[in-house]
């Protein structure tokens, strides 16, 4: 496992953003920004341990069908502030229409992802650069996909590399079978919706944000030029620099 992870008896992919090095040799401040799977499974001794990292705030990037089913649970007991920033509208019962495509490939479900949950990502960049709301956590249900997909974002525009940012993602293929146990227990038909996604979709493969990289820079020119184009302003880019690279 990784040293970063953050050892708690609820979510199992829970982990520090920090410390990795940035293109002109400095490096992402620990203890400020964390990513996770769901926070519903918090229990009360996860609730200690997040009260000793300062956590002020948590983005929640779940859609709105899943927080009405599954609410937040345990982060509810907590002084921490729940910011719910959907990325999409639906995401446990979607119907598709008749002549709806399956996509190809995970880097394109990602591009896709980007691209519809642009007010929420832009959303939290803008929460990220206000110090008063760290240390922060942002979560989905895996802490895979669409946090794994702003992660990439994040990391980028503060100027980490890209190998290490795919590096970040692949981390979670560490816990990706105690994730798939977890859903399967919640969603017995979760099986069938796997099955109409692309197969690397299932898992957290380095070669997938690899690809989600290079389609960034043929689209948007860097993953800044991705955080201009969805509104984020350049003061704000930079402030978010200035605060979390040392």
């Amino acid at each position: 496992m990784s040293e970063r992870r953050v050892a708690l008896a609820g979510p199992v992919n829970f982990r520090d953003v920090g410390g990795y090095e940035t293109g002109d040799g400095r490096a992402v401040r620990w203890g400020q920004v964390f990513r996770s799977d769901s926070l519903h499974h918090l229990t009360g001794d996860d609730g200690v341990r997040l009260a000793e990292l300062g956590l002020r705030s948590a983005l929640d990037f779940r859609a709105h069908d899943e927080l009405d089913e599954i609410g937040i649970g345990g982060l509810g007991q907590l002084d921490i502030e729940h910011v719910h920033l959907p990325t999409t509208d639906r995401a446990m019962h979607i119907v598709r229409p008749p002549d709806w495509t399956p996509p190809t490939s995970a880097a394109g479900v990602y591009l896709t992802m980007m691209e519809h949950g642009a007010g929420a990502y832009a959303a939290a960049l803008n929460l990220l650069a206000e110090a008063e709301r760290r240390p922060t956590v942002y979560f989905c249900m895996a802490g895979k996909d669409r946090t794994g997909v702003f992660s990439a974002v994040l990391l980028g525009v503060l100027g980490v590399p890209d190998d290490t940012i795919v590096a970040d993602y692949a981390l979670t293929h560490e816990v990706i079978d105690a994730l798939h146990a977890r859903t399967r227990a919640a969603r017995p038909d979760i099986d069938d919706v796997w099955d109409r996604l692309p197969p690397e979709m299932l898992g957290a493969h380095a070669t997938t944000m690899a690809d989600l990289a290079v389609l960034v820079r043929d689209r948007f020119g860097s993953w800044r030029g991705y955080a201009r184009g969805i509104g984020v302003a350049d003061e704000t880019l930079d402030g978010l620099h200035d605060q979390l690279v040392a």
